[in-house]
């Protein structure tokens, strides 16, 4: 291993500020492809406790190092090699970790909220040191296991990660992608994975009891072999042939309810009495769980109803009045919400992709009651990709984390909206009023 001088550090020492710098310097160099420059060479260095923000270390090979309660916030790590590193209580936060190796690290308790883990390998590993002779040296031997127990991971992006016997135990990894992820034979007990994507995910024989998957798309799941005990499903979007695998396995989902249309419009006139009468009369609709899909509900008197969890997939809701409704983690992909009155509706966590949204008005609703309150609609975390939100007023609507890939706003008045880290990638911008709307953290594309 080579000096600090040429970019190397001497095995197992720990760094000082000044030798970090010139380490990172020299990296930064070699990155850049300019003369003088060198790999960072980190390999089981001691680096706890260092701030690292924004640090380039794309590529940089941190094997064993010690890197706990370490600060690399926004640190660019892509296809950096982590293996075995100790990132206990590291604050990861936003940083770019697509394609590094960090088989068997441990980032026990860590925080990597916003991170970018696309592609990495965070497979198994055990890392032998020796002596120079065949010697081992004390600590040779870790859990082979990557461990994120008790890790914060919400809103990070793990798409096609490597995660195959992965430890996460009690982590939360709320409002996560994890697209097409290799999570087989991976200890996920009492983890949290509200709202996350986890599309065409591989969770056989993971052990997945007592975790949270509210509002999780699981649709292509694998889960041959998964023990799911006590596992709370409400609001998950499941293929119709895993339901009885989820039964068996002793998750807890409560029953999808569909009315018959007698029912159906016998519930929607009792609403109808409850507006008209403020309360007084008749009863407010209640279809938390309900299976309405596909059902003609156009022009539908569902003010203030309840829908938390609903699926409406396909449900034909054009020029229905939604206003003030309960929506959240309710399945509305390839409904039709044209011209719908959604003002201060909650559609937190909501799945709306392929939605058709042209003209609806998820504007505040104003003047409400003696106090003359104004609600915003809230579509925080809501999955609006390939939507059709042309024409939309979305004036002071609450878009944070929301994902608008490819969703069509032309036109639409997003004046004074919150899109704090929304995904805008390839969105049609077109002609779109954005005045005093809240961009912080957003990606973005350039209106087309």
């Amino acid at each position: 291993m080579s000096d600090a001088g040429d970019g190397g550090t001497g095995s197992g020492r720990r760094l000082g500020a000044n030798e970090l710098l010139h380490v990172l310097q020299l990296h930064a160099r070699f990155r850049a492809g300019a003369k003088g420059g060198r790999r960072a060479e980190l390999a089981f260095c001691d680096l706890a406790e260092h701030d690292l923000t924004l640090a380039d270390l794309s590529g940089a090979d941190l094997t064993g190092a010690r890197l706990e309660r370490g600060t690399l916030r926004r640190a660019n790590l892509r296809h950096a090699v982590l293996v075995a590193a100790n990132l206990r209580q590291a604050r990861l936060e936003r940083a770019d970790l697509s394609g590094a190796d960090l088989r068997g690290a441990s980032l026990r308790a860590a925080s990597l909220d916003g991170a970018i883990l696309a592609e990495a390998d965070l497979r198994e590993a055990t890392v032998a040191r020796y002596d120079g002779g065949s010697a081992l040296l004390p600590g040779s031997y870790g859990d082979p296991r990557t461990d994120f127990t008790a890790a914060s991971v919400r809103g990070a992006d793990l798409t096609y990660a490597k995660a195959a016997y992965l430890c996460l135990l009690q982590a939360d990894l709320t409002d996560s992608v994890l697209r097409g992820v290799d999570f087989r034979g991976a200890d996920a007990r009492n983890a949290n994975f509200t709202g996350a994507i986890l599309e065409n995910a591989d969770l056989e024989n993971a052990k997945l009891d007592g975790a949270i998957l509210r509002g999780a798309d699981l649709a292509g799941v694998k889960l041959d072999g998964a023990s799911l005990k006590g596992a709370d499903l409400a609001g998950a979007i499941i293929d119709p042939g895993m339901r009885g695998y989820l039964e068996r396995a002793g998750a807890v989902r409560p029953a999808a309810r569909r009315p018959e249309p007698a029912e159906l419009a016998e519930t929607l006139a009792r609403h109808a009495r409850w507006l008209d009468s403020t309360g007084r009369e008749g009863e407010r609709a209640d279809f938390s769980d309900a299976d309405l899909s596909y059902r003609d509900l156009a022009g539908a008197k569902l003010a203030a109803a309840v829908l938390a969890r609903a699926n409406l997939e396909g449900a034909r809701l054009c020029e229905a009045n939604l206003a003030m409704s309960r929506l959240e983690m309710a399945n509305l992909r390839h409904a039709d919400l044209t011209g719908a009155d959604l003002r201060g509706a909650n559609l937190e966590r909501a799945y709306a992709q392929g939605a058709r949204l042209a003209a609806a008005n998820l504007a505040p609703l104003e003047k409400v009651g003696k106090g003359r309150m104004m609600f915003a609609s809230n579509l925080r975390q809501a999955k609006l990709a390939d939507a059709d939100l042309s024409g939309a007023s979305l004036r002071g609507a609450k878009l944070a984390g929301a994902d608008l890939t490819r969703t069509r706003l032309a036109g639409a008045d997003l004046e004074g909206a919150e899109l704090d880290a929304a995904s805008l990638a390839r969105a049609n911008l077109l002609d779109a009023k954005l005045d005093a709307a809240l961009l912080s953290s957003t990606a973005a594309a350039p209106p087309v």
